[in-house]
């Protein structure tokens, strides 16, 4: 039978588009025949044909929206293999194929392996849906050790579930690269020491990818205060030779009476931001980036990172740190504007910048974006769970002896101050995949908060986030990455019916059994103990943690029985990588219950243990678990 896909448009998105739309389609429905045809506008109803694409005389389908270049409203008619699949901009047209294709049962449980095209008939089948995302920003950023096709992975399978942007730090983002090509915490695989040539050439294959699939691109972040004055910032590894040029020693920070490399590292050291060469230099620096690289949507202009290390100069104190960035990123504004330059700027709030600007304003408001990093607040409560915290309770700012908030109340309440500054678009730029997956044994605890958090936003008044976090976390399931796409899309969405379906399309008959162990063994593992929320001793967490091998030996023979079925490859897989995770649990639970005993020694036996397996069995599941992130946090408990 011939189904035609008459794409309107002849963008390379909808191309892609429809290509993927063919090749899902004739999978799920081999009795198709499908032809591709493109056409420059909508005809209107064509028997057998599905239009996909954007065209004047479907605008009027669409939800409204406050920018369709950036906001992903679709919609979608397709009744007996006829009508239209439609969106605001070419990336809403694929996300809105891919919505289609899950309405008929495709699923993408994870990257690369995760694809399931169950049997479909697809003339028997009917779908409309009329939607725009509850947030704008639905994003990733680079984190973790990683290859290149780690990230080009992750990049594909965005679209799939309704993710739109994807965030490369940094001006070359060497670190995460070498600790996967360097295979740092494994010294028994062969490692593969990398260029900043070579990873250029990665970044820039990135882009193309990003690009290919239509989504927003965000680059840089730190960088700032050292790349423009001649001292590459490419990792936070103080260990690295670094060399600052004579000219440039005069603009970095004064701390305690020296100007010199915060703990030798150019990513953490600030510099002298009252000083106008310092602002030039760097709004200039911006205005050339964005010159060269017209693909990026978004510029994160960052300062260092790190606390506490802002210029004690006689200029600098008279003004808040966050008074200075103001004024630099106004300084940016000209320069970008006078070359009538369209990226939007990022500003954060993050560490000595919690404390709001009290003399200075945005004058352009509209180029800027404000982003929320709380990089100190706990993940073992949701941001919606805040209560009232009286802004009267702040502490005031003082240079270089700032505190940073840990409570989602305190965090919050800063977040509404510089609300009191800034009205305009914002995100939130969380951490629950940076650190905080690997201290919950099957993340489900953390899943929940993620998924609350990501339904919170809007009544924060944040229009969604930007999630720094490693890119291989689909090990022991997917499911927090599914929940997070779900809430960003869609702030009605409901924890367990999201859960339901994606055990279910991930592990088959037994997905909510699946479910229901893996909250279990999250539960057990007491994840409040492992962010030290509990101190280092807790008989209560040791006794949680004692009664996980237990609950892991109730569970084998299901998962040998499953991993032995005939099953589609990806929830074949899905079992394999469930079967790795027990192992990985009955080694790392013991390690766990004796440090919380206060049997430290014995504990660092078990750890090493723990350590040794993890590493030997990496080359098998690296595609679903960064070992080295995994062992670098949890090396942390131990030491």
């Amino acid at each position: 039978m011939i189904l035609k896909i008459a794409r309107i448009s002849y963008d390379p998105v909808i191309i892609y588009a429809s290509e993927e739309l063919k090749r899902c389609l004739e999978k799920m429905d081999p009795s198709l025949h499908i032809l591709l045809l493109t056409y420059p506008q909508w005809r209107g109803p064509w028997k057998n044909t599905i239009w996909l694409g954007q065209d004047p005389m479907l605008e009027k389908e669409l939800p409204e929206v406050e920018n369709s270049e950036l906001d992903d409203a679709i919609a979608i008619n397709v009744q007996a293999g006829e009508g239209y699949i439609t969106g605001a901009n070419p990336r809403a047209v694929l996300i809105a194929a891919f919505r289609f294709l899950r309405e008929l049962g495709a699923a993408w449980v994870r990257p690369k392996d995760g694809e399931i095209l169950p049997a479909c008939d697809v003339y028997s089948r009917s779908v409309s849906v009329k939607e725009a995302p509850s947030c704008r920003h639905r994003g990733i950023c680079i984190e973790g050790a990683v290859s290149l096709e780690h990230v080009t992975d992750m990049i594909d399978w965005m679209p799939r579930v309704g993710l739109n942007a994807y965030f490369n730090q940094f001006w070359i983002p060497a670190t995460f690269y070498e600790r996967w090509y360097e295979h740092q915490q494994n010294p028994t695989m062969e490692d593969y020491p990398i260029t900043l040539d070579e990873v250029e050439g990665l970044r820039d294959t990135t882009v193309y990818e990003i690009k290919r699939r239509g989504l927003l691109y965000h680059a840089t972040g730190h960088g700032w205060t050292c790349e423009p004055f001649g001292i590459s910032g490419t990792g936070w590894d103080p260990e690295r030779t670094q060399t600052v040029p004579e000219e440039a020693k005069q603009y970095l920070a004064l701390v305690n009476g020296k100007r010199e490399l915060w703990g030798n590292i150019p990513l953490n050291t600030n510099l002298c931001y009252s000083n106008p060469v310092v602002r030039r230099t760097i709004s200039q620096s911006v205005a050339d980036y964005c010159t060269k690289t017209p693909e990026a949507d978004y510029l994160h202009v960052w300062l260092a990172d790190g606390i506490n290390n802002h210029c004690e100069c006689e200029s600098c104190i008279q003004k808040r740190p966050s008074d200075w960035y103001i004024d630099l990123l106004n300084e940016i504004d000209e320069e970008m504007s006078a070359k009538n330059l369209k990226a939007k700027i990022v500003f954060l709030m993050y560490c000595d910048l919690y404390w709001p600007p009290v003399e200075t304003k945005l004058n352009n408001p509209d180029r800027f974006v404000l982003m929320f990093a709380p990089i100190t607040r706990t993940y073992t409560h949701s941001l919606t769970e805040a209560a009232d915290y009286d802004a009267e309770k702040l502490p005031e700012y003082i240079r270089n002896q700032c505190v940073l908030p840990k409570s989602v109340e305190e965090n919050l309440c800063w977040l509404e101050q510089w609300k009191k500054f800034f009205g305009g678009d914002s995100f939130d730029f969380d951490y629950h995949y940076m650190w905080d997956h690997h201290k919950d044994f099957s993340h489900i605890s953390m899943n929940r908060v993620l998924f609350e958090d990501m339904k919170g936003l809007r009544k924060l008044k944040l229009n969604g986030m930007v999630s720094c976090q490693n890119q291989r976390v689909w090990l022991p399931s997917g499911f927090g990455m599914a929940a997070m796409a779900a809430a960003l899309w869609d702030r009605e969405a409901d924890f367990d019916t999201v859960a339901k379906q994606y055990f279910l399309s991930a592990f088959g008959a037994d997905g909510v059994a699946v479910f229901r162990y893996l909250e279990d063994i999250s539960t057990l593992s007491v994840p409040s103990y492992l962010r030290k929320e509990l101190g280092t001793i807790s008989s209560e967490a040791a006794e949680s943690i004692g009664k996980i091998p237990a609950k892991l030996a109730a569970f084998e023979t299901v998962i040998r029985e499953n991993c032995a079925k005939d099953l589609p490859d990806a929830q074949r897989r899905s079992w394999e990588y469930l079967s790795f995770h027990r192992e990985i649990c009955a080694r790392l639970a013991p390690a766990v219950q004796k440090q919380a005993e206060g049997n430290t020694e014995e504990a660092s036996a078990l750890f090493k243990n723990f350590k040794d397996y993890l590493q030997k069995i990496e080359p098998e599941i690296a595609d679903a678990l960064d070992v080295c992130l995994m062992i670098t946090v949890l090396s942390g408990i131990f030491h």
